[in-house]
């Protein structure tokens, strides 16, 4: 089932990345996934279902995934925000401040229990890093999550 639901979004993404460039928000010079990953959370939601119970992003843009899956209901979520904030608005700022959202380097271990969450998604968090974090980096995604990772 979590392979399925991989193949989905990436199929969703995919073929979502030929619409409108303002679709897309722009990060340090590349294309931002987080404007899709939008788009597809209901996907997500049907897909995985009760596995959607307490989940945690991790990508920029954070605090806008965060709460929107807060506002559906049965959902706990929280949020790994890898790059700085610079402007962010007052929930974002709420956010942060009751520790929902961390902004945080992921190429160190997460502030996390193991299986502290249903479902971990990642969006745009580790394109760029390098082989050497990057496999320090996945397995420690993979321990937070119980059910399934979607990277």
């Amino acid at each position: 089932m979590t392979f399925q639901g991989a193949l989905l979004i990436i199929g969703y993404l995919y073929h979502g990345s030929g619409g409108a460039v303002d679709a897309f928000s722009r990060l340090e010079g590349g294309v931002s996934c987080t404007s899709e990953l939008q788009r597809a959370l209901p996907i997500l939601q049907k897909a995985y279902g009760d596995s959607m119970r307490k989940v945690l992003h991790v990508g920029p843009d954070a605090c806008s995934v965060v709460s929107t899956l807060l506002k559906e209901e049965g959902t706990e979520a929280w949020g790994v925000e890898p790059y700085e904030l610079d402007e962010t608005d007052e929930t974002c700022k709420s956010l942060v401040y009751k520790g929902i959202v961390r902004v945080a380097d992921i190429k160190f271990p997460l502030p996390y229990r193991s299986n502290s969450f249903s479902l971990v998604i990642v969006s745009d968090a580790v394109d760029y890093l390098s082989p050497k974090y990057l496999n320090k980096t996945l397995p420690e995604l993979a321990r937070v999550a119980a059910d399934g990772l979607i990277v």
